[in-house]
């Protein structure tokens, strides 16, 4: 058997070791080749669920200002007390001096956020994201809104507010219809708290908790809000 030896098994050594650097290299641009393709799925599949395009409305440090940021805008744009209507159009002859915003609350589908003033008279209104038009919903004079509720597709509006007896309530507001919508009168008392818990199943139903405050006993009730005649 013949034995090679010297330059020649030099040369067979370095074309083993070049063959193992080759696999190694089509075994790495392989692995690579797949994990490419498994992120470009995992990105289709997340394309199949486009991002939220709806705008997000925040207050301002200061209260100042309601703050509408949305993808298409560099800068929010800026809703100031000043932008807000002086005077009422629900109860005209009375007139708005608003201190700062205080409540606010966008609807699911973004097409509007809830907002409310602090003042003698609170206002209670809708902003529009995509106008910045303001709509005057309510008029609670010396009270404050507590909290808005919005129904899951963004149609009806209900909040809890405390007006001068200091009793909290409860009240309603169809977007689509325009009505107002207050609790039935079986369920109302001067001497009850009343507050939102949770929606009901069917349209303009909600779930109370009510409390007496005469005997401190609290129960829930359902009930569909009624339009205010």
């Amino acid at each position: 058997m013949a034995t090679i030896s010297g330059p020649a098994q030099q040369n067979d050594r370095s074309l083993a070791s070049e063959r193992y650097t080759l696999v190694n290299v089509d075994r790495h641009r392989s692995c690579s080749l797949l994990g490419l393709i498994a992120l470009s799925s995992v990105l289709l599949a997340c394309g199949t669920h486009p991002l939220s395009t709806s705008p997000s409305v925040a207050l301002s440090p200061d209260r100042q200002a309601l703050l509408v940021t949305s993808a298409s805008q560099a800068l929010p744009a800026h809703l100031t007390l000043q932008n807000l209507p002086s005077e009422s159009t629900i109860t005209p002859g009375l007139f708005f001096h608003p201190q700062r915003f205080d409540q606010i609350r966008l609807s699911p589908n973004g097409q509007h956020a809830a907002f409310s003033t602090v003042g003698h008279h609170v206002l209670v209104g809708l902003l529009d994201p995509a106008t910045m038009n303001v709509k005057e919903i309510d008029v609670i004079t010396e009270g404050d809104v507590v909290a808005f509720h919005w129904a899951t597709d963004g149609r009806t509006l209900v909040y809890d507010y405390i007006p001068a007896s200091g009793y909290r309530w409860v009240k309603g507001y169809d977007l689509e219809s325009g009505d107002h919508l207050v609790v039935p009168r079986i369920v109302r008392n001067s001497l009850m708290h009343v507050m939102f818990e949770s929606w009901g199943p069917r349209s303009h139903e909600v779930i109370l908790g009510v409390t007496d405050k005469r005997s401190n006993e609290r129960r829930t009730e359902t009930v569909t809000l009624i339009p205010h005649k």
